[in-house]
């Protein structure tokens, strides 16, 4: 069932085998074993789909079956270093959840792991602990790994895994702590991850016990790739030209390891992009990485800032690398495709403004908004709101939204999250004087070489930020827009109400207002029928209106006046035609259903929900759950 990828069947089986009592100690053995990889694949693939909380049950259901196993004197060592390995991949897994997920989880009560961990939130410590098992279980492997015979070739790749696991873990503490403290640049702060490293005491000691882990595996088995590609991850910090003869190294030893060749591209596209196009090129017949994509997308966005006085060359240079950040979360959920598909998606090409083109330039900019804001929507979910320039985008979209009238005012405290935690990056990048008595020696030297950082003293926008939040702060609603003031509380009198039907009898949304404003004049004159007939062919005709344009959506592409500049420059998009929100084709529904049930009532029928009216409330809550008239019909049905 595991190799067949058949991971649910497999932990069923394995269920069934513990819990049978006539099995013998052995099979009860290899069960929690088995049991233990197959939950080990489930979590990663629930991280994938977004499913934090069930991936982290499953990880605690692997580590309880592991630590219920009874020890063993007969066993071999290479028994207890299989199932000791893998209780520390079980708590490793741990570095790739959002460190909120570890919320509830009961705070460590070594003293020593507070002192070091003192500044960091609760939620932090948690994760770290958990991961810090894991390294406690790699060192036990190493243990029995070094009880055989260190002579034998097969021992010294048991040895040099060991070790490369210990070095993998120790760098992913190390990030997560960086990420904690708000890893980014810009903005006067140093908490990019070599700033950081020459910085904070906690994280220059991780990685310095990760270079040691990884450099002692090279010398253990100097063929092993993984080791050197490792290596290279943990020096990429502190010294790019060293990291990448590390990456060089373990491509020479095996030539299709992805992770060496995605890792050397992006560590060149800072500082020569011709050869990191060359690499991301060999990398395209080794395997297809999410990196890979990545990095082309970083790439064509380092060429539009070329095209400052070309505005359709730079629109198609960042048409290309969304499509990029697209194709690569087609094969997973990458943080950094999501931040870069959100901040290059919004299309900008001032010729779609054109009279010829207005009606797909305003739905290609409603699609490409809402599509950077799920995506960083998403991007938040997944890393926990760490990236200090993430959370700055994230708070200025919901401004946005917050500007023209779409939501309430939750973008402004979003953003003053984010101003706080930039705050708390300088606060600690300032004062971090923690003493270096306990710091692992290291053979390589983690000084940064000033020749190879990169510069970056760029400020944020501060003053555009400030003046934002202000005019946020004192817009009303009554000062949004028509077309997107809140339909669910309408202020038309009744006769505007019908002037508008007149003048856009095509607007499912005016019907809707329309209908309501009736359904509103049904509760000053009781069972009048000539009135409640209006509002119910009205909210018919809305919700007429609204089907159509979901039934009948089709795609619309720019029409393009003639020019000299070569097309192929410009990556036409195809949109969908505009679609009602699901908010309102779900009122329009249970309004229909609440005027019918009064119609019904003036005819002398009872009050209940008929059958069909029951169906068509369900229908309503799949389309907006908080539809709350929908949802008290349902209630009062059920009971």
């Amino acid at each position: 069932d595991l190799d067949l990828g058949l991971y649910e069947e497999a932990t069923e089986k394995c269920d069934k085998v513990l819990l049978c009592l006539e099995s013998s100690p052995e099979i009860h053995r290899m069960a929690a074993y088995i049991e233990g990889e197959a939950l080990l694949f489930l979590a990663r693939r629930y991280i994938q789909e977004g499913k934090f909380g069930s991936c982290l049950s499953h990880l605690e259901k692997g580590i309880a079956r592991l630590l219920a196993l009874p020890l063993n004197e007969k066993l071999s060592a290479d028994s207890y270093y299989c199932e000791v390995k893998l209780l520390g991949d079980l708590y490793s897994s741990g570095n790739s959840l959002p460190s909120y997920v570890f919320a509830t989880a009961s705070p460590s009560q070594d003293k020593e792991h507070e002192r070091k961990m003192g500044h960091l939130a609760v939620e932090v410590e948690n994760q770290i602990s958990f991961m810090m098992k894991g390294e406690r279980a790699y060192t036990l492997a190493l243990e029995f790994g070094k009880n055989e015979d260190e002579n034998e070739d097969d021992n010294k790749c048991l040895i040099a895994a060991a070790l490369t696991d210990l070095g993998s873990n120790l760098l992913s503490q190390a990030r997560v702590v960086s990420t904690a403290l708000g890893e980014g640049s810009g903005g006067g702060t140093n908490t990019a991850l070599s700033d950081l490293t020459s910085q904070s005491c906690l994280i220059k000691d991780l990685i310095t016990r990760s270079i040691n882990a990884y450099l002692s595996a090279v010398d253990t088995s100097p063929l092993e790739a993984p080791a050197w590609c490792g290596l290279g991850c943990a020096l990429i910090a502190a010294d790019p030209l060293l990291s990448q003869h590390a990456f060089s190294r373990a491509l020479q030893i095996d030539p299709s390891l992805a992770d060496s060749w995605s890792h050397i591209s992006l560590l060149y596209a800072d500082f020569d992009t011709k050869k990191c196009s060359e690499i991301l090129d060999y990398l395209t017949q080794v395997e297809d990485t999410p990196l890979m994509w990545i990095g082309r997308g970083f790439l064509l966005e380092k060429t539009s800032r070329e095209w400052k006085d070309k505005d359709l060359a730079r629109e198609g240079c960042l048409t290309k690398a969304a499509d990029a950040y697209r194709a690569a979360l087609q094969i997973m959920q990458h943080p950094a495709a999501l931040l870069g598909l959100s901040l290059t998606c919004r299309r900008a090409d001032p010729g779609l403004q054109n009279s010829n083109n207005l009606v797909y330039s305003s739905l290609a900019d409603h699609a490409s908004k809402l599509e950077s804001r799920m995506s960083m929507l998403i991007h938040q979910n997944l890393t926990g709101d760490g990236n200090i320039g993430a959370s700055y985008v994230s708070g200025l979209t919901q401004l946005e939204e917050v500007l023209n009238g779409h939501v309430g005012f939750g973008g402004l405290d979003l953003a003053t999250e984010a101003n706080a935690a930039l705050s708390r990056a300088r606060t600690y990048s300032n004062n971090e004087k923690e003493s270096e008595r306990d710091m692992a020696p290291c053979e390589i030297d983690l000084s940064i070489r000033l020749s190879l950082r990169l510069d970056r003293t760029a400020e944020f926008p501060y003053e555009l930020m400030k003046n934002a939040k202000e005019k946020a702060l004192s817009i009303s609603p009554s000062q949004c827009p028509v077309e997107t003031t809140d339909l669910r509380n309408p202020c038309n009198e009744l006769d505007e109400a019908r002037n508008s039907v007149l003048l856009n009898p095509e607007s499912g949304e005016v019907w809707l207002i329309f209908a309501k404003m009736l359904a509103q004049e049904l509760s000053v004159e009781a069972k009048d029928n000539t009135m409640l007939s209006s509002a119910i062919a009205a909210a018919k005709k809305a919700y007429g209106l609204f089907r159509e344009r979901v039934v009948n959506a089709t795609l619309l592409t720019p029409r393009r006046q003639a020019s000299q500049v070569k097309s192929i420059e410009y990556s036409d998009k195809s949109v969908v035609s505009s679609l009602p929100p699901a908010c309102l084709f779900s009122e329009s529904m249970s309004l229909i259903s609440m005027l019918e049930e009064i119609e019904a009532l003036n005819n002398g029928g009872k009050p209940s929900v008929s059958e069909r009216s029951f169906i068509s409330l369900q229908e309503c809550l799949l389309l907006d759950p908080s539809n709350p008239f929908a949802a008290a019909s349902i209630a009062l049905k059920t009971h």
